[in-house]
């Protein structure tokens, strides 16, 4: 039987029947300015009377109305930030020659915080490349990985490796959840036209050169690079300091102790992964790793980044970058744009629901899910609010007589679901899903950027451009840095 999946809808439950506390003060504050308004016309004062009149109907406006996917008190932190960017200067990046630090690793906006941290593997010989965020306090290391054609597999090895992955993302959340594992992020891109593996294997094979079967196989390798697309995959973790103070301390409480302590975990993770059929290529050293950041700033850097083995670890930021408008975000020799999938499909889909991202195309594109485990005892009373505020709206629409639609139904049994699912032991995550679009110029990303949400749309989800963030929206969905997600408050109400 192939395995089936179902994702809860989106909750358009508030503080009062669907609205947020802010649409309500919105709304409150706009009929009282609107009462006002006609007491002060029947005094005869029109022009302030009109002045209200117009204000009430703004805030009103603001209240209900929703914009690019968005209600417009979720406008207001995103309107403040770009404002404050661009009043500090801070809207636009400028690296290479003009970074403070030519020897250190320096990347723009919300990425700026890392810096390389020295580990070596438990054999000794291996270095992993580990980012360590100054500010933010974390340690984030990525494992790249790569499996069989999921496709051609029959529907019994299918749902094997999908209990597999189930019993993985369950260690990750409940084991490591409670080592210090603060999130994770699966990030998977496509590289078209890459034939440097091809051409590297050629030549490094080849005696003359001059032949016609040389010229002939190398015709071949230019050629096909104009269609192939390479496929590759990350997994991400990202470890938080203070939940490993204790053990940094006893091992001497410097970075080398909080290296030693994090690589103890980032082997037994790749085990686990491994253990589930997915072949995994070890934690990248800081070379990989750099040339990754690298080649996603710069993607004609790739062939580069690809013949050399990555870059220096200094280099892996770009020369420049910044925010070209509300949507576009411009950086070395390419634009990107990012969406953000805030609806998951509405109806039952299979397990490949999401493979037309990767398949269709020959565009540049990365997609990344990044989820962040809930401790038990929170995901609990979380279940437990949702329990009390679904059963409290029902009574409230009940007693008011209101219309309940098949949205809210399908809320209510939702949060029945989750509630079932994390009394059988499952663990309960928050995620966002991110796409981002790169293209070598405007005209491309517009078309690979509609090609995207015709196939999301394909696909039952709802994604929407995140205008006014596009600088930290790149750093989220493109680099594989798992972030992206809010900070985890107001859980318990």
């Amino acid at each position: 039987m192939t395995t089936r999946f179902s994702y809860p809808p989106r909750s358009s439950r508030g503080a009062i029947l669907g609205f947020s506390s802010g649409q309500i003060m919105l709304c409150v504050t706009g009929v009282i300015a609107g009462v006002i308004a006609v007491n002060l016309l029947a005094l005869g004062q029109q022009g302030p009377a009109a002045a209200l009149l117009g204000l009430a109907v703004v805030l009103l406006a603001a209240g209900l109305l929703r914009w690019r996917g968005r209600r417009a008190t979720a406008w207001v932190p995103i309107l403040a930030g770009v404002w404050v960017q661009r009043l500090v200067r801070q809207d636009r990046y400028r690296g290479g020659i003009f970074a403070g630090d030519g020897h250190q690793l320096d990347l723009p906006g919300p990425a700026a915080g890392y810096r390389w941290l020295e580990a070596m593997a438990a054999d000794g010989k291996t270095r992993i490349g580990l980012l360590d965020h100054r500010t933010e306090r974390t340690i984030t290391a990525v494992l790249p990985c790569s499996g069989a054609n999921f496709l051609l597999s029959g529907s019994e090895r299918r749902d094997q490796r999908l209990a597999d992955w189930a019993a993985v993302l369950n260690v990750l959340g409940a084991e490591y959840g409670s080592q210090g594992l603060l999130r994770w992020a699966l990030t998977a891109r496509t590289v078209p036209g890459t034939t440097t593996r091809l051409r590297q294997h050629l030549d490094s094979r080849v005696v003359d050169t001059t032949t016609a079967a040389y010229r002939s196989l190398r015709a071949v390798t230019t050629a096909v690079g104009t269609t192939t697309v390479r496929r590759e995959v990350h997994l991400s973790v990202v470890f938080d300091r203070a939940r490993l103070s204790g053990e940094i301390t006893a091992a001497g409480g410097d970075d080398a102790a909080a290296a030693v302590v994090v690589c103890e975990r980032l082997a037994s993770i790749e085990r686990a992964v491994a253990d589930a059929g997915v072949t995994t290529h070890g934690w990248a050293p800081p070379r990989v790793l750099a040339g990754l950041l690298r080649s996603q700033f710069d993607p004609d850097d790739q062939s580069v980044v690809d013949a050399q083995g990555g870059v220096a670890p200094h280099l892996a930021g770009p020369t420049a970058a910044e925010q070209v408008g509300w949507d576009v975000y411009r950086h070395d020799s390419a634009v990107s744009q990012t969406l953000w999938v805030y609806e998951m499909p509405r109806r039952v889909v299979g397990a490949t629901w999401l493979t037309p991202l990767y398949a269709h195309g020959v565009g540049r594109r990365t997609v990344t899910l990044v989820a962040q485990p809930v401790p038990a005892g929170v995901a609990n009373l979380a279940s437990r609010r949702e329990r009390v505020a679904s059963a409290g709206d029902a009574t409230t629409k009940r007693r008011l007589r209101l219309v309940r639609t098949a949205r809210e139904d399908a809320e209510a049994a939702a949060v029945e679901q989750i509630d079932r699912e994390q009394a059988a032991g499952h663990v309960r995550y928050r995620y966002a899903l991110l796409v981002t679009v790169t293209a070598s110029s405007s005209t491309h990303l517009h078309r690979d950027v509609q090609e995207v949400k015709r196939l999301l749309g394909r696909a039952g989800c709802a994604g929407v451009v995140l205008h006014g963030e596009q600088d930290q929206a790149f750093a989220a969905a493109a680099l594989p840095l798992a972030r992206g997600l809010a900070p985890m408050r107001g859980w318990l109400g």
